[in-house]
């Protein structure tokens, strides 16, 4: 039975996160790359998005930065692998984590803190 590795807290916030264009993504029912993708645990879930489909987002408080979701030969992956996003597709971004902070920061308000936020779509 294959498992994920990473199921511990994170020890520090990464430099980039992934982060899901919603418009982009297949579905997380007929496609799910990213999350068998994924090294960490319940990072890449399930929600639904503006258009009620379900889509695949990225929860940036597990989020290690490893990049293993991104489509292979998008600029922003960190290395070269065989695996990953579709290159028809190409839904998901490396993006860097104060970016993505500030934007879910802006995006919830006052009300609650980014690093303890619910997964976030682009």
């Amino acid at each position: 039975m294959w498992t994920k590795l990473q199921n511990t807290p994170r020890k520090r916030a990464p430099r980039k996160v992934a982060v899901i264009e919603p418009g982009r993504c297949f579905g997380a029912f007929a496609c799910s790359i990213c999350q068998a993708a994924c090294p960490v645990a319940d990072c890449i879930v399930e929600e639904k998005d503006a258009d009620d489909r379900w889509v695949c987002a990225v929860r940036i408080d597990k989020c290690i930065g490893c990049g293993l979701c991104v489509t292979i030969g998008n600029p922003t992956a960190p290395g070269k692998r065989d695996f990953g996003c579709p290159g028809d597709y190409d839904a998901i971004d490396m993006v860097a984590y104060p970016d993505v902070v500030e934007a879910v920061e802006a995006e919830l308000g006052a009300g609650e803190s980014a690093a303890e936020a619910e997964p976030v779509t682009a």
